[in-house]
């Protein structure tokens, strides 16, 4: 997982992310396009299960604030919205391990 991702609670107790560049491009999209919602995390696991086994290519998906290029070696992330040109750029080993410790989290925060 990116080093600099860090998963907290804010005052109402939901689960919040945050990252130091270039991480807080990572962050921002578990936030703002995944959001705490596990069935998000569960069916972006699921599209990179299916890039991993072969059963597709690549997967361009553009979302409320940020564009995601997935291909089977790698994540790029891009703002569509707030800041133009912000961008990460991750193996996609990483991005899935950043993907699943968000879920742990969440699922976590709501054990609580």
């Amino acid at each position: 997982m990116p080093r600099t991702l860090r998963f907290t609670w804010d005052q109402q107790g939901r689960a919040v992310v945050s990252g130091l560049p270039p991480d807080d491009v990572l962050a921002d999209y578990l936030a703002q396009e995944l959001r705490p919602d596990s069935n998000r995390a569960q069916g972006m696991l699921r599209e990179l299960a299916a890039l991993r086994q072969g059963q597709r290519e690549r997967w361009d998906v553009t979302g409320e604030t940020w564009s995601l290029e997935l291909n089977r070696a790698r994540a790029s992330i891009h703002s569509e919205v707030a800041i133009p040109g912000r961008s990460q750029d991750l193996p996609l080993e990483e991005f899935e391990d950043a993907i699943r410790s968000w879920l742990e989290f969440m699922e976590l925060s709501r054990a609580h």
